[in-house]
């Protein structure tokens, strides 16, 4: 039995040790076909030489057109320098000034790649500088001659002490250093002028109304309607100079219209008394004819018409129809302007004479303190001479 297992068991392995060999077979390597290599011909490959780099073209920036606007500007402020009178107060400046000028006008037309708008500025601003200094010295000139430097004598140092500065300042000197010195002393004259019309104004105002009532009382709207209208207009035209602050304008106004109103009063005031002179002598040449004539007529009547001589009721002149003279007078106190002006008047007259009546209070005590102090004095000096004694 035993013998049976170990022939069947040796067999049956065998089996399937065969069987395993089949389902397992391996593939033999495929071998490769040799491919025949194609011998690569190179193209000669043609160098290109290396480029270098565009260089960058800057173009300078023009400023040309913004030089020349600048330069309008120094030309117009150049032009109201020579208006207000820099040939004659400050020729050797504007001498300098325009020689700079000149110079930056050809620089400008040359080189239009370079700014010159700083020295334009500068330049622009001595003009400046030359237009105020010299309204400063016409305002000086003013002050002085209507002796206004008790007005506001401070206002009037400052003015003086600027002006200085300005002239030993010189050409050499900044726009903007001698801008600042003309600036303050025009500053100070005007201040001190205008304090010293307003009030004078407003006077000369009140002085014009009273002249053109005389000159309306004598018909002067009839008798010289032109000039008489005149007058009339320059008095509005000072009322509005008054409210809109140009004071000297206003006192000049005022002044001009009180003297035409006054010229006018007087000249036909001499001529009516001159006319009335005359109508009295005619009335008194027709009395004494009429005299003549009763005494003739009561010695020789005449009896009957005669040839040439009109009747007692003849029409011997139209009736003349004169037109209203009172519709002649113009009216220079109606209307906004001339309120305000009156108000302003009111107010700096008041001011004026507040201000003059502290000024002669100060003056009387300062005198009375002299007085006091010289008796004192005297009487110290009488006191030694009485102890020398």
């Amino acid at each position: 039995m035993r013998l049976r297992y170990a022939v069947i068991f040796p067999g049956l392995l065998a089996a399937l040790l065969l069987a395993s060999c089949k389902s397992t077979e391996v593939e033999a390597p495929v071998e490769e076909t040799p491919v025949e290599e194609v011998p690569v011909v190179e193209t000669p490959v043609e160098e290109t030489p290396a480029q270098e780099a565009p260089t960058e073209v800057i173009v300078p920036e023009d400023f040309s057109d913004e030089n020349k606007k600048l330069l309008d500007l120094t030309e117009a402020a150049r032009t109201k320098a020579v208006e207000a009178g820099a040939e004659t107060y400050y020729p050797d400046i504007l001498s300098a000034a325009d020689s700079s000028y000149d110079e930056l006008k050809k620089n400008v037309s040359e080189n239009t790649t370079v700014d010159y708008s700083e020295s334009i500025k500068d330049l622009t601003a001595k003009y400046e500088s030359l237009a105020l200094a010299a309204e400063a010295q016409d305002l000086k000139k003013s002050a002085d001659n209507m002796d206004f430097s008790s007005v506001d004598k401070s206002a009037y140092e400052a003015g003086d002490k600027a002006l200085s500065d300005y002239a030993a300042l010189g050409a050499s000197a900044s726009g903007k250093d001698l801008l600042d010195k003309a600036s303050a002393a025009r500053d100070s004259y005007k201040l001190l002028v205008t304090k010293g019309f307003t009030a004078l104004a407003g006077k000369e105002r009140n002085a014009a109304l009273a002249a053109k009532k005389n000159a309306d009382s004598v018909k002067a709207g009839v008798a010289q309607k032109e000039t008489y209208t005149k007058a009339s207009e320059t008095f509005k035209k000072a009322d509005s100079s008054y409210v809109t602050s140009d004071i000297e304008g206003a006192y000049n106004g005022y002044k001009s219209s009180r003297e035409t109103f006054e010229e006018l009063y007087t000249s036909i005031s001499e001529r009516r008394a001159a006319a009335q002179a005359a109508i009295d002598r005619a009335k008194q040449k027709v009395s004494d004819s009429e005299n003549y004539a009763l005494e003739a007529d009561s010695v020789a009547p005449i009896e009957g018409e005669v040839a040439g001589i009109e009747s007692e009721d003849a029409v011997l002149l139209e009736a003349d129809n004169l037109a209203d003279p009172d519709a002649a007078v113009i009216d220079v106190e109606d209307g906004i302007t001339a309120e305000m002006a009156e108000k302003t008047a009111a107010a700096a007259i008041l001011v004026d004479d507040t201000v003059n009546s502290a000024v002669d209070s100060a003056v009387d005590i300062v005198a009375d303190e002299v007085s006091a102090g010289a008796s004192e004095e005297t009487v110290s000096e009488d006191a030694v001479q009485e102890e020398n004694k």
